[in-house]
């Protein structure tokens, strides 16, 4: 990506700033659901690890039933992420570079804007 000059986030219309505002959100959802998944998923390991063998308590009925809702709720926020991506490209008139996926050139906007607005 770094071959690739990116025009300046200034000059972005106010619809294409409003999209990529809303792909950061989602960004955001993303990495919190990726963590509430792994949180699961260790939860019910550390729980599975002593429990008896035979039919599963309540409680690893429970344990597994939460990380299949965080598995949802990740994927969730990640095909959000991906449309308000699709869209901020649509809307900023943005064409993808070879070989680089949607994901990964969005975020270097979002890593690229957030520097000019912490600074």
């Amino acid at each position: 990506m770094s071959g690739i000059p990116l025009p300046p986030s200034a000059s972005l219309s106010a619809e294409a700033s409003a999209h990529l505002a809303h792909a950061r959100e989602c960004r955001a959802a993303m990495d919190r659901a990726a963590r509430d998944t792994t949180t699961a998923a260790d939860e019910l390991r550390r729980y599975a690890k002593f429990a008896r063998p035979g039919q599963p308590s309540t409680h690893v009925v429970q344990m597994r039933q939460r990380q299949a809702s965080a598995r949802r709720d990740s994927a969730q926020a990640k095909q959000a992420f991906l449309q308000a991506s699709a869209a901020f490209v649509h809307a900023a008139g943005l064409k993808l570079p070879p070989r680089t996926s949607l994901e990964a050139f969005v975020l270097t906007w979002i890593e690229r804007d957030t520097g000019h607005t912490q600074a």
